[in-house]
């Protein structure tokens, strides 16, 4: 009797080479038949779990963001309160981080011009503008910020990571891993300073 497939993991499976071929190519690099040369599979293969390239593309940068956001969650389970537990394993430094970053970024063009992708980055990015909320309000450090400034805060922390990230990813000889941890760091304490400035007075 032929083993059962399990097509949930293969799916995933397929959209891991496709990220592998968009982080170093871009998202022209990852077309069904070069996703399914990198698998060992036919094309026809590929396109039972995928009608298009558009499907594959969307599902490839939706598991390279949960797969991130796996990365982060994992990090923080035994200190759910520490924000920097949660931004520090979206850094890119190591590969695999690097890559869902590229793929991220792949897909900005895709997204200016497509509803649904577009869709799709405003959902990533607003359940972790909610998470970051979330640990602003459990971290200590944290505590004189106001609940209805978490929101904002919460923004600018993801914008200063991205612009962190963005800097490390095309300029990395400037940005080692240490200089991106630092900068993160001395977001968060200004960001502290100021809580504890504003709650004095």
């Amino acid at each position: 009797m032929p083993a059962a497939i399990d097509h949930g993991a293969r799916k995933i499976a397929l959209a891991e080479i496709a990220a592998d071929l968009v982080a170093t190519g871009g998202a022209d690099a990852a077309t069904v038949r070069a996703v399914a040369t990198a698998a060992g599979f036919s094309t026809k293969a590929v396109t039972h779990y995928f009608s298009d390239k558009r499907a594959l593309m969307l599902l490839t940068y939706r598991h390279a963001a949960l797969s991130s956001q796996a990365r982060s969650v994992a990090a923080q389970l035994e200190n759910v309160a520490d924000l920097a537990a949660l931004l520090h394993p979206l850094l890119p430094i190591d590969p695999k981080s690097e890559r869902n970053w590229r793929v991220w970024f792949s897909f900005w063009g895709l997204a200016i011009a497509d509803p649904e992708f577009a869709a799709e980055q405003r959902l990533r990015v607003r359940e972790f503008v909610d998470r970051i909320a979330e640990c602003l309000a459990a971290d200590p450090r944290f505590a004189h910020l106001a609940e209805q400034q978490h929101p904002a805060i919460a923004s600018a922390v993801l914008a200063s990571l991205i612009g962190i990230v963005t800097q490390a990813i095309f300029d990395p000889a400037a940005w080692p891993p240490a200089s991106q941890v630092q900068a993160v760091n001395e977001m968060l304490t200004r960001i502290a300073n100021h809580a504890a400035y504003e709650g004095e007075r």
